[in-house]
């Protein structure tokens, strides 16, 4: 029973290794000999727990989009109107995105085209599941005729997401910052009274 904790306690200390080092060096420029250096981990052990670079940053985009979603879903309460549970919900994405800036900065620079089709499809399909909260609530905002949902999705989780790049602690808080974000688009787009 022990091993089998010490192993997964292992494992993690080499998920959070690799997170800090591909957030500082992006992932063309880390290697598992980096990883494994910062981790006290002979390097041909690094094997034992990830079969390659690509599984292992498949596991770090995984737990980085599992704590989004995470901090997400505790925001909203499903009692609320549409409008409410968006700013519900980009707040806890603000929020979860800003406290675990490491994890972040790889959500928002590791793109997916940009890898071989067996991590593009985990990482593409990591998003999908992140997004496909905003979806449900987007689906019931009361926007105008002629306003295409999908891209008026994917420009505030753009705009909400380049707030990693930009946002102080001594500004606004997340709240503020993603009601002004929702704002921008829903005076536009918003169904007249």
């Amino acid at each position: 029973m022990a091993s089998k904790v010490d192993a997964a306690s292992r494992r993690d200390i080499v998920v959070e290794a690799a997170a800090k080092q591909f957030a500082k060096h992006g992932y063309d420029a880390t290697t598992m000999r980096n990883i494994a250096a910062s981790t006290g981990i002979l390097p041909g052990s690094m094997y034992y727990y990830f079969s390659s670079k690509e599984e292992l940053f498949a596991a770090v985009h995984e737990k980085a989009i599992n704590d989004i979603c995470d901090g997400v879903l505790r925001m909203i309460n499903p009692a609320n109107d549409a409008w409410k549970r968006l700013e519900q919900a980009s707040q806890g994405y603000l929020e979860a995105m800003l406290n675990n800036s490491i994890y972040a900065s790889i959500i928002v620079t590791e793109f997916p085209r940009r890898r071989a089709p067996k991590l593009r499809e985990k990482l593409i399909s990591d998003r999908q599941r992140f997004e496909a909260i905003f979806v449900g609530i987007i689906d019931e905002l009361p926007l105008r005729d002629g306003v295409d949902r999908s891209y008026w999705r994917l420009a505030l989780l753009g705009m909400l997401a380049w707030t990693h790049v930009w946002y102080k602690p001594s500004g606004d808080p997340p709240l503020t910052v993603a009601k002004t974000l929702i704002g921008l688009l829903k005076d536009q787009t918003v169904v007249s009274a």
